[in-house]
């Protein structure tokens, strides 16, 4: 006989504080306003408090209204809101604005367009789930499916927009990393330098001619250097967390190849050419 746990809360709270930590700068005499940067505007970081409530109808009503005296904090979500659909429309490429921001999404991109995951369906608003966190103590009790379950909805009130894709990479398990190639590190840095200083000398039209590296890095291995994901680059079995893969995947999770990265469709009925399936 299976023994029932009982949990120590029946109602869980998530709770954004909207414009928390985000401040716009402007000049009053600027008479036509600023254009929206997506290098520095479209990606926005946000984490959300999950609180547990106590079973009682006023302290249901008092965390709804935003008072959590009451209540207490058992984890966090922490993740990014990525505006493909806004970021093409300003003429960039999501690929670059995402490389730009942070090596794990630079990977994400990098794998779900691989994979075709874009080409699929209409994707307008993507959110990357970058940990899901609860406090020990509140580890058995089935939230994480719960909040799993409910994310669509708590971004669409506190973001205001329907996430059409929802994307997590689990953490591979402790591994030790191929070695690195010293040699190409420095040759790397090199002629970093050496095109900057080509860059700085061209401009103040100067006659110094300098000598560019004469051994050429392979693509895989600047990108290896930088930090960025190689196409073909898959995560072996023995990296990955099988538990957390199979608990996604039982959330309608897939993986996009066998790149570790996992997806879950939220709306997937339009076509890109936006016809009905």
């Amino acid at each position: 006989m299976v023994t029932k746990i009982k949990k120590p809360f029946n109602t869980l709270a998530v709770h954004y504080e909207v414009g928390n930590g985000i401040t716009s700068v402007f000049s009053v005499k600027d008479k036509l306003g600023s254009c929206v940067d997506p290098f520095c505007d479209t990606i926005n970081w946000c984490e959300f408090l999950v609180y547990g409530v106590p079973d009682t109808e006023a302290d249901f009503e008092k965390v709804s209204e935003g008072n959590f005296a009451s209540a207490t904090k058992i984890g966090s979500i922490y993740g990014c809101h990525i505006p493909l659909a806004l970021i093409i429309n300003l003429g960039e490429d999501p690929y670059i604005i995402c490389d730009d921001e942070h090596a794990d999404l630079e990977s994400m991109y990098s794998a779900l367009r691989e994979h075709e995951v874009f080409e699929e369906a209409f994707i307008d608003n993507l959110y990357y789930i970058h940990e899901i966190e609860l406090e020990p103590e509140y580890l058995n009790y089935g939230y994480e499916l719960q909040i799993l379950l409910q994310l669509p909805s708590i971004i669409v009130k506190s973001l205001n927009v329907f996430p059409d894709l929802l994307v997590y990479y689990p953490r591979p398990l402790d591994h030790e990393d191929p070695e690195p190639d010293l040699e190409a590190e420095a040759i790397l840095a090199h002629r970093i330098e050496y095109n900057a200083q080509r860059l700085i000398d061209n401009s103040a039209k100067s006659k110094i001619t300098y000598f560019p590296p004469k051994r050429e890095v392979p693509e895989k291995e600047i990108n290896r250097v930088l930090g960025r994901r190689n196409t073909g680059d898959i995560t072996p079995e023995a990296y990955r967390d099988q538990k957390l893969y199979r608990f996604f995947k039982s959330c309608g999770f897939q993986e996009a190849g066998q790149s570790g990265w996992l997806f879950k469709r939220m709306c997937s009925i339009y076509s890109r050419d936006g016809l009905n399936r």
